[in-house]
């Protein structure tokens, strides 16, 4: 977030900017939260491994550093086939996502001009 926040602060705009970052990403987390879920009713080890590595990198922009920790053995696991946890690491993950959905919204809001 410190990138962010930098950015907010050299702009007039930057605050606005910074929500709506914060709005696209939380709309694609939950958008490849629930795609994970799906493709782990189906057995698609490719594609939770596929979405876990598109999401992971963003996470480090905001600070979700646990949440890309999680991904990326989300991955590991899909890619080299061990289902063994794999499905204890997506629940793991959802509760995450959840910490760093309320985390980014907390500070859109405290950050939100009047």
């Amino acid at each position: 977030m410190r990138a962010i926040t930098r950015l907010a602060e050299s702009d007039e705009l930057g605050e606005q900017f910074v929500a709506e970052i914060i709005n696209v990403f939380l709309a694609d987390l939950s958008e490849r939260v629930c795609a994970i879920g799906l493709q782990m009713s189906h057995g698609d080890r490719a594609g939770i491994a596929a979405t876990a590595h598109a999401v992971k990198g963003s996470c480090g922009h905001f600070g979700a550093v646990r949440l890309m920790e999680l991904l990326r053995e989300i991955e590991g696991r899909a890619r080299h086939e061990q289902t063994d946890g794999l499905q204890t690491a997506i629940d793991s993950m959802v509760a995450e996502t959840e910490r760093v959905r309320a985390a980014l919204e907390a500070y859109r809001s405290s950050h939100a001009r009047p």
